[in-house]
């Protein structure tokens, strides 16, 4: 066996990947946005027994001048095919990642499928939240929230709140300026740039793959979340608002209508994606709605120990209050 890579990975790995996971995030599709959004070189690593693939790694290499990072897709990206195959292409990207010059690779688990646990990679735990949709519709769903949600949606709703498409560029336009006004107001970095959400509007929305939902009141926007759809689960992938106006409760009538858009497009789990296990208030939001919280692991592996920790030391720098404000400070 050889391993190969397919850098504009197409047909032949979305037939591969699609026997073993529907997820988005494993399709070729995704790599247009990773490699357009994020700069990134897509590596879709592969074995092959005879003519067919028997297992994959989906990865995305981010160049930072001196430090290079591999991540296994992103938000999910692990080993994908027949099991029996995953020790021997370890083996095989083990030596791969070193004469590429990677310095970390990053293996993500999903909560829709058990994944493979790299030897000698570090575990980092992150909780994510699934409410799964099978045997509700609409009806029996808002039956089955708790008082206080109905509550606020209802409240959002007399209060003048409404909910319209955000896909155009002037949804794109509008949903980052509240995607970097949540950064600000939790003092975090903004890790996306606006080139990522113009890559998820041109290659995703367009094609029905994803949609950003703007939450106004008397036509000022004050919320949105982007989402990604795969083939039966639907990913509350990105969310923004204005503090100020979040006593209006936006955030609970966008939630309300995206899950009532993933009944539409007969979905059977809405995920809400990975979170700090510590950021407990994030949590609650999440698991009001009657989902699930798991624990899922990011398996990380430093090739380059000393440039990781330094990689890391700058990360926290520019996650404290002094990057966040420097990076606000060369936006203008």
């Amino acid at each position: 066996m050889e391993l190969k890579v397919f850098e504009s990975p197409g047909k032949e790995w979305d037939e591969f990947a699609s026997r073993y996971t529907d997820l988005i995030f494993y399709q070729s599709v995704w790599s247009q946005v990773l490699r357009k959004g994020l700069g990134g070189q897509p590596l879709y690593f592969y074995l092959k027994e005879g003519d067919e693939i028997v297992a994959g790694l989906p990865g995305i290499l981010l160049s930072f001048k001196i430090f290079k990072i591999l991540y296994a897709s992103i938000p999910y990206g692990n080993l994908v095919g027949n099991k029996s195959y995953f020790s021997p292409l370890m083996g095989l990207l083990k030596e791969e990642f070193r004469k590429r010059g990677i310095d970390q690779v990053r293996i993500t688990e999903s909560p829709f499928f058990e994944s493979y646990q790299p030897e000698s990679f570090k575990p980092i735990s992150a909780k994510c939240t699934l409410l799964d949709l099978r045997g509700f519709d609409k009806e029996k769903i808002w039956e089955g929230y708790k008082k206080n949600i109905r509550r606020d949606i209802r409240k959002a709703q007399r209060g003048g709140i409404t909910i319209h498409s955000g896909n155009s560029r002037e949804g794109i336009n509008i949903f980052y300026k509240l995607y970097l006004a949540s950064m600000e107001r939790n003092r975090a970095m903004a890790k996306y740039p606006f080139r990522w959400f113009e890559a998820i509007y041109e290659i995703m929305t367009k094609k029905g793959l994803g949609a950003i939902l703007i939450a106004e009141l008397d036509q000022v926007a004050i919320a949105g979340v982007v989402l990604i759809h795969s083939l039966t689960s639907m990913h509350y992938f990105h969310n923004g608002s204005q503090h100020e106006f979040l006593k209006f409760c936006p955030n609970e009538l966008l939630v309300h209508t995206a899950i009532e858009k993933a009944f539409e497009k007969r979905i059977s789990f809405f995920d809400f994606i990975g979170s700090d296990p510590n950021d407990l208030s994030v949590l609650r939001f999440k698991e009001k709605w009657g989902g699930q919280s798991r624990d899922i692991y990011t398996y990380v592996k430093d090739y380059h120990p000393f440039r990781c920790k330094i990689w890391e030391l700058g990360k926290r720098v520019m996650n404290s209050s002094l990057g966040s404000w420097f990076l606000r400070r060369i936006r203008g």
